[in-house]
């Protein structure tokens, strides 16, 4: 090997040593071959760098920095950049970053959208699942992982009732994840088959004291937050716009932006089980052009004035809409 020949070979690998450093050293001395190739490296370069040990290869395409500590943190990138960068941390790996002590640990754990079949051999579990919200996705350590809530609920199948009230309890009381937070998310992912919904909904209900507010409660919340806003033109227990498939009454109708407001005071297992009637009631009245705005007594207590500050949003941005309709439909 000529002087030239030596100086190029070193001046690429320092290059790369660079590259590797950067992206390795923010995620747990693990990186992925496209990483580095989109960050300049090329392909001589890995090859010489993972026949001189200067980069071990955990699985094709997939690299960890010899040396690099191997803690949950360091399976953890493993299994996400093995699965993808669609995939998250979740279940009982996300319960351990969240400090969710009473979760059982368990092999590195990661979700990925519906549709997805990523291969990662032994270095994690799977779960596809068909709903995958932003909301309920945050960022650890560089990680992507199920919120606290979110996490909650997709554990509340694989555990016991004992495990999952004492990790309500922990994220609860710890500012983690409140009940309103976990009840919100197991209301936004959790169908009637779901596994666990029915578990998490009855010990959510367990830890609120009372029964559900009673209508005058509500009427009064409601009251309360129409004045909050602003608002003084509106009609309590109006029959339930749409075309006529469904019977019933909406707890308030603004007329002049054709929005219902309808606070919701039920038990979480009562609101769980009542999800699919909500959305057909919904979805009644969107076909006349009306929009719904479900509020739970949770927000309208611990929050009213950002509920009225929303509220008093969404009725000035639907105000000159529905003028233009109604002129539109009388000319």
């Amino acid at each position: 090997m000529t002087d030239r020949t030596c100086r190029h070979t070193f001046a690429g690998m320092d290059e790369l040593t660079a590259i590797v450093d950067r992206l390795a050293g923010a995620q747990r001395g693990v990186v992925t071959r496209r990483q580095l190739l989109q960050a300049g490296a090329t392909a001589w370069m890995l090859r010489h760098a993972c026949q001189q040990g200067r980069l071990l290869t955990v699985r094709p395409g997939l690299h960890r920095v010899p040396g690099a500590p191997q803690d949950l943190l360091h399976e953890l990138w493993l299994a996400h950049l093995a699965a993808g960068s669609a995939s998250v941390i979740s279940h009982g790996s996300a319960a351990r970053l969240w400090g969710l002590s009473a979760i059982r640990h368990c092999r590195p754990t990661v979700m990925v959208p519906h549709g997805h079949s990523p291969r990662v051999g032994e270095l994690a579990l799977v779960h596809r699942a068909r709903q995958l919200e932003s909301i309920d996705v945050t960022m650890m350590d560089g990680l992507p992982l199920t919120t606290a809530a979110r996490t909650l609920v997709d554990v509340a199948g694989e555990c016991g009732r004992s495990r999952l009230r004492a990790a309500l309890d922990a994220a609860h009381f710890d500012r983690t994840a409140s009940f309103t937070e976990v009840g919100e998310a197991a209301l936004r992912i959790g169908g009637s088959g779901r596994r666990g919904t029915v578990l998490i909904c009855g010990l959510l209900d367990d830890a609120a004291p009372g029964d559900a507010l009673a209508q005058s409660v509500l009427e009064q919340l409601l009251g309360d937050l129409l004045r909050a806003a602003g608002i003084d033109r509106f009609s309590r227990q109006f029959p339930l716009p749409g075309r006529g498939e469904m019977a019933g009454y909406v707890d308030t109708f603004l007329h002049d932006a054709d929005v219902i407001v309808e606070a919701d005071g039920r038990r979480w297992h009562s609101r769980q089980a009542a999800l699919r009637r909500d959305y057909e009631r919904d979805f009644a009245a969107q076909q006349v052009g009306v929009m719904t705005v479900r509020l739970l007594h949770e927000h309208l207590t611990a929050d009213l004035e950002a509920c009225a500050d929303g509220l008093r949003r969404i009725v000035e941005q639907r105000r000159p809409m529905v003028a233009a309709r109604r002129a539109a439909q009388a000319s």
